[in-house]
């Protein structure tokens, strides 16, 4: 994502990232992998400080305009954050594509337990309606729940066959991905070597 500067809300960290992705491009051979790396880095480091600013927003009660408004401006952040990790996930570098599915699916369940904190509008006062509206969050909140498993799941395939990487982020990251897997997938935990022993905690 190259977006304009006055987008994002990481100038230094846009600029870095925009520096490496123009070497990058302009390299050709056996010139490219570190480049590659170094571009995924850049990039990486952008969504973590985007994430950061996603991850401080709050929604105070309000009207439903003015709450949709606040809303629809978290979801441009989390748009912003998602599309960074996933090119971040793309330049081939094992360490950093596994950290941005796993890092990307922290920001989906985010963006889940948002919703799950979102007021209902003041306005919204029938106890029907108020009902309603809770169950939209919900259906809502299980989509980014679906989306949070799915980049668990890329994280931990990113990961296979790491032999004897030490990697301490690299740890911390299959194994943020195995405790989520186990909660919102339990049944395909069984299918990494990296999430023996991780109990699920799933419906029985």
């Amino acid at each position: 994502m190259n977006s304009p500067e006055a987008a994002t809300r990481c100038p230094a960290e846009w600029h870095e990232a925009k520096k490496a992705r123009e070497s990058l491009i302009a390299a050709a051979g056996a010139a490219r992998p570190p480049l590659a790396r170094r571009a995924a880095q850049a990039v990486m480091a952008q969504a973590e400080c985007e994430q950061k600013r996603f991850a401080s927003w709050r929604i105070e009660v309000g009207s439903q305009a003015i709450m949709a408004a606040e809303l629809r401006a978290v979801r441009r952040q989390y748009l912003t954050t998602s599309t960074l990790y996933e090119e971040a996930a793309g330049y081939g570098d094992r360490v950093t594509s596994v950290g941005a599915w796993a890092r990307l699916a922290d920001l989906h369940l985010g963006f889940a337990r948002l919703l799950d904190e979102l007021p209902v509008p003041v306005d919204v006062q029938a106890p029907a309606a108020r009902a309603d509206y809770r169950r939209q969050m919900r259906e809502l909140m299980s989509t980014f729940e679906i989306e949070a498993a799915l980049a668990a799941t890329r994280a931990l395939d990113a990961g296979r066959d790491g032999g004897g990487d030490r990697d301490r982020r690299l740890a911390a990251w299959l194994s943020g991905s195995c405790e989520k897997l186990a909660v919102l997938d339990p049944e395909s935990v069984a299918g990494y070597p990296a999430c023996a022993g991780v109990p699920r905690e799933g419906p029985e």
